[in-house]
């Protein structure tokens, strides 16, 4: 029956193969907001070429969830209709639980299709028929969209102070403090492994036990400190000052921390 009221509702222009959702142009979008009824709205403004998130956090955004986000505007439109002609909470966007807006055009996601694998959407004056790949990210925490970074980007490093021992560079040397029997190889592999160090996931921070903590200083002048929730493997850093604790794969997470040999060789240059 619904097939049937459907099909029976179509403008004249719902056969054409190449029906998008919007006329918008990815690159032309510069505020992405996405709210939901039952969890925080979540606001991306882009700044110099840059996504970032205003809210619930001011951080750098995620920049390949943001680019799946912005592929929606352009999505495929299987079917359409004319929002007068039907009855809205039929398709369960009368109340949306959901919508994101580009800029200030606003898509209103509803019901799932009878066979499940397409999504109704309102858009303007129309109900589309758009696959349904997004729908499910955008119930997730905010986190999802976050830049799993744990550094800044192109950020210099200055020193690190990890438990026990500190690095800190000297004319373009590293040195450990105190002067324990380290690998020259790892010294190396440690600098460059927080410099791209990132996260699987990401977390709102959950205030608890530790095993200290470790103090990054930028050439910048700034200081981010991380408490180890967990230590490796199974490594969780958090920053109790944005709220956030990022969970760090085993591989990764080791390289983050120096292990000691017998032999001492002496420091190395970056």
């Amino acid at each position: 029956m619904l097939a049937l009221f459907l099909s029976t509702t179509l403008n004249d222009k719902t056969t054409e193969p190449d029906i998008q959702l919007t006329d918008l142009e990815p690159a032309s979008i510069n505020t992405i907001k996405i709210i939901r009824s039952t969890a925080d709205e979540i606001l991306f403004q882009k700044e110099g070429g840059k996504w970032w998130m205003h809210e619930p956090y001011h951080l750098p955004a995620n920049e390949f969830r943001i680019n799946t986000l912005l592929r929606l505007s352009g999505a495929h439109s299987y079917t359409r209709f004319r929002k007068n002609e039907v009855e809205l909470e039929r398709f369960l966007l009368d109340e949306p639980v959901v919508s994101v807006e580009f800029d200030n055009t606003r898509i209103d996601f509803g019901d799932t299709s009878p066979l499940g694998e397409q999504r109704y959407v309102l858009v303007n004056d129309a109900v589309h028929l758009i696959n349904d790949s997004l729908y499910q990210q955008l119930q997730t925490p905010a986190t999802f969209f976050l830049s799993t970074k744990l550094l800044p980007e192109n950020a210099g490093i200055k020193a690190i102070n990890l438990p026990g021992y500190r690095l800190s560079q000297h004319d373009g040397i590293w040195e450990a403090v105190p002067q324990l029997d380290y690998s020259a190889d790892n010294i190396t592999t440690l600098i460059h492994a927080w410099r791209s160090a990132d996260a699987i996931s990401i977390r709102a921070y959950e205030d608890g036990e530790n095993s200290g903590t470790i103090r990054i200083e930028l050439e910048d002048g700034n200081i981010i400190e991380f408490i180890i929730v967990t230590p490796p493997p199974q490594l969780v850093l958090a920053r109790s000052d944005i709220g956030l604790q990022y969970h760090i794969s085993g591989n990764d997470a080791e390289q983050l921390f120096l292990q000691p040999i017998t032999n001492h060789e002496s420091p190395v240059t970056d």
